[in-house]
């Protein structure tokens, strides 16, 4: 499996292909995206959508945002260390109560 920053990378410089040279120009950088995002667990529509080479441009680029949201929160929330103790809040919340 692909590490979370290797992942958001990898949709960043997709989103960049497709920005400056048209979603035809990026079928194999979405390929390899679509691997990640099956391995997060998006929804398999989506993503079957954005590699449908005979699928209208418009309709790909609407597929690639939604999957490229949904990679992002999944990413997000999978990263995220639960806080096991509430001291270093009380002494984040002291810190921005206290005028600088």
């Amino acid at each position: 499996m692909t590490t979370p920053a290797a992942q958001i990378d990898r949709l960043i410089h997709t989103g960049e292909v497709i920005a400056r040279e048209g979603i035809p120009a990026a079928d194999v950088d979405l390929l390899l995206l679509a691997h990640d995002a099956r391995d997060l667990g998006v929804e398999p529509i989506l993503i079957d959508v954005m590699v449908d080479e005979d699928a209208p441009a418009v309709v790909r680029i609407r597929a690639f945002a939604r999957v490229s949201s949904a990679m992002a929160h999944l990413v997000v929330k999978a990263d995220r260390r639960p806080v096991t103790d509430a001291a270093p809040r009380r002494e984040l919340a002291a810190t921005a109560r206290t005028p600088h």
